[in-house]
């Protein structure tokens, strides 16, 4: 029988080639929600049941964030199984009712929030390490090493002494020489201690329920209640039918439900998209091409409709939060504002793949937020510029497309011709350049550029 290692503990040829396919299966597959809906209204009864399934669901996970998403619980969140036998300990289960399948689910839920939060925390420090003028390179170094280090981080972060063995404690030892151990490890603790922050949620909006939990019939689902042996019977708008965890959310005052179903499905190779764009991207027009057509003009209307509702409510809540008994009328015409400019924005992506059809797009790598500027109106639409969303659209639509999504460096690249490289001057939104005679609308010598940055970077790699 074939294995995988050999008995050097290399991978052998069957290893790796498994790898390389895994990598090109990676590349030829995407994952996508689909989602479904109830055909009826659920009755109130009904709903209040699903309510008190998401109620009992948050409970679990609030428990989890307030117990290991401090430092002490650092050691027992990897990969989890420590926490879920604790958990089962607790007695909490049977204190709330809950079914086991959505118990456990709400566990390792609470779980990977607390993950992501420490990712997020490790990622500022990081970028806080890199910028301080008063660290030296060993000594950002040292930092960074014991950051990656698990047990060297969680022993700095509880107060215990590093213990490692092997090449682990040869290359630290090596690491540690000559440096200030004691005011790097202080300055490491301060800075987790500022950015960590505990997990909380409010919002009994859903729950996850595992493929044990439902099945369909009837040309609808039916779902697990708190109630042993019964089911709860909700008919749907289509016969569609799968074996995999989902997700339920509650609309309770219409009445509805919505299912969230992931998929992993095959990327689609499509017909004609055989060209190779650049893409300038900013706020008062979502993209200009190196082809020099526009999509997403109305961006920055949709944008300042949000900012300017979130600018002027939230100012009166906190005047008034006293007295106020909550903030669902605010959080839903939010959410409506939001939707509605989510709409705008993926239709004009798909819009611009459809017409340029590229089998190559290349993308500015966006700058951070910018406070600078008198315009307070447009300091806060910068503020709450949405670009993480459009990026992430972006590249969910490519990897449906099978297009290639790449990102170059994006500084000085307004101001360079993209006709002779030259420095340019830009005046009323128009590019020239002295150095050719070149005029063309800014944005789109942008796009030009990025696309000739993305070719050279391309040819460099491939060199």
């Amino acid at each position: 029988m074939k294995t995988a290692f050999n008995a050097g503990g290399g991978r052998s040829h069957s290893g790796r080639w498994r790898q390389v396919k895994e990598q090109e299966m990676s590349r030829e597959t995407i994952f996508k929600t689909v989602y479904q809906y109830n055909k009826e209204p659920v009755s109130k009864l009904d709903m209040e049941k699903l309510l008190e399934i998401a109620k009992d669901y948050n409970s679990v996970k609030n428990y989890v964030y307030c117990k290991y998403s401090k430092i002490n619980g650092l050691a027992k969140i990897y990969p989890g199984y420590t926490v879920q036998n604790e958990m089962t300990r607790s007695g909490l289960r049977e204190k709330l009712g809950l079914p086991s399948v959505y118990f456990y689910l709400a566990i390792f839920d609470a779980l990977g929030d607390i993950k992501s939060r420490w990712a997020h925390v490790k990622a500022r420090v990081e970028k806080n390490i890199r910028s301080n003028p008063n660290l030296t390179q060993e000594e950002r170094h040292y930092l960074r090493f014991v950051m990656k280090q698990s047990q060297c981080f969680e022993s700095i972060l509880t107060g215990a002494e590093i213990s490692l063995t092997g090449d682990w404690k040869r290359t630290f030892d090596e690491i540690r020489a000559g440096m200030d151990e004691h005011r790097l490890n202080q300055y490491l603790r301060r800075q987790i201690r500022r950015h960590l922050t505990q997990s909380h949620t409010d919002a009994a909006e859903g729950f996850s329920v595992s493929a044990k939990a439902y099945r369909y019939a009837d040309h609808g689902i039916y779902l697990a209640m708190k109630e042993k042996r019964q089911r709860l019977f909700i008919p749907l708008t289509d016969n569609n039918r799968y074996t995999r965890q989902i997700y339920i959310r509650l609309h309770p005052e219409e009445g509805n439900i919505t299912i969230g179903v992931p998929l992993e499905v095959k990327a689609k190779h499509r017909e004609g998209y055989c060209n190779e764009v650049g893409l300038a991207v900013g706020m008062r027009c979502m993209f200009v091409t190196s082809t020099g057509n526009r999509y997403g003009e109305k961006f920055l209307e949709y944008q300042a409709a949000l900012t300017d509702y979130v600018r002027e409510r939230v100012p009166r809540h906190r005047r008034n939060a006293a007295n106020n008994p909550g903030r669902k009328k605010y959080t839903a015409g939010k959410a409506r504002l939001e939707a509605a400019l989510h709409t705008y924005i993926n239709g004009e992506i798909n819009r611009m793949l459809d017409t340029e059809k590229p089998k190559m797009l290349y993308f500015p790598k966006l700058p951070g937020t910018s406070k600078a500027g008198v315009n307070r109106r447009y300091n806060a639409s910068a503020s709450m510029w949405q670009k993480g969303y459009m990026k992430s659209r972006l590249t969910q639509k490519c990897r449906e497309r099978s297009i290639e999504l790449t990102e170059v460096f994006g500084k000085g690249i307004g101001s360079e011709c993209s006709g002779c490289g030259a420095e340019g001057e830009k005046v009323e939104g128009t590019f020239h350049c002295k150095a050719c005679g070149l005029e063309l609308p800014e944005r789109e010598n942008t796009a030009r550029n990025v696309l000739k940055r993305g070719k050279s970077e391309k040819s460099e790699k491939k060199i």
